[in-house]
């Protein structure tokens, strides 16, 4: 059907797309993609048949497989928003989490590839009427991911091997709840943390853990300096960090993420303190302003 490097160059512009706005605003995360082989494409259709996709009206959407996987959990849900309103939407799977069942939960999204060169390129190459010009999006927690691994290869495939060890299968799932509670321990922990900083006045260490950005330079001038005030750094503690973060997607920045660009940011966006804003470098409003 195809060679799965001559799908390599797609991927990689896609991986390139996503991990550009990722950086840009600084977030903690892995991103790995994996192209299905043209024998695994084959096997999936003989699988379920041909008449399948044909009576059905479905098409293979995932030979192109991308896997997001962040350091904090509130990520995935900010991320999963931000991705659906970057590419073509075409289907997903969310799992609900249940109250009394161990099972694993998945965030499988299914885009249109967002150029049209890309989508000609990609059915050349596949030239296949089963195979949609689309790919999928994976998003885990990085504490997750290796079970999730582990899953997919050891159980998924091989469900025959766990038939009768209900027990077994249940504890297995078991490992993924203490995991799903570590994710959420983490947020909590950071939360206290950086609390801990605010209230002892440690306020570079307090921003590091209260937003948990990748910052490319933490240092801040005398100017600036000056006027991070006690009221200023509690109207800093007091944002929401889940839109702060919506905020930085939204907007066309291309500097560097350092300390000093980001309060300049939050001031004009969220706090409007009028001795910042007098010293704010004037490209900085203008890019904001634009």
């Amino acid at each position: 059907m195809y060679q799965t490097r001559e799908l390599e160059r797609i991927s990689k512009k896609l991986v390139d797309t996503i991990e550009d706005e990722l950086s840009r605003v600084g977030l903690f995360y892995r991103i790995f993609y994996r192209v299905k082989s043209s024998d695994s494409t084959k096997s999936k259709v003989i699988r379920k048949g041909e008449n399948y996709y044909n009576e059905k009206g479905k098409l293979i959407r995932d030979i192109i497989g991308i896997r997001v996987v962040f350091y904090f959990s509130d990520d995935i849900d900010l991320i999963y928003k931000y991705l659906r309103s970057k590419f073509q939407f075409i289907e997903e799977t969310v799992d609900k989490l249940h109250k009394t069942e161990f099972a694993p939960t998945r965030i499988n999204i299914v885009f249109r590839l967002p150029y049209a060169d890309m989508i000609k390129e990609f059915s050349d190459i596949v030239n296949n009427k089963l195979v949609d010009s689309t790919f999928e999006v994976q998003l885990r927690t990085i504490l997750s991911e290796g079970w999730h691994e582990i899953d997919h290869d050891l159980r998924y495939k091989s469900l025959n091997d766990w038939e009768n060890s209900n027990d077994l299968e249940r504890n297995f799932n078991g490992i993924l709840a203490t995991l799903e509670t570590t994710d959420y321990s983490t947020l909590r922990l950071f939360d206290q943390l950086s609390y801990r900083h605010y209230k002892s006045k440690s306020f570079i260490a307090m921003f590091k853990t209260k937003f948990r950005l990748k910052f490319v330079n933490q240092e801040i001038s005398k100017d600036l300096n000056i006027h991070l005030t006690e009221s200023f750094i509690k109207d800093i503690y007091k944002l929401d960090r889940i839109e702060v973060i919506q905020f930085l997607l939204n907007i066309k920045f291309f500097a560097p993420l350092t300390f000093e660009y980001f309060i300049y940011l939050l001031n004009l966006q969220f706090i409007r303190n009028d001795k910042i804003l007098e010293i704010t470098p004037k490209e900085i409003i203008d890019e904001l302003t634009s």
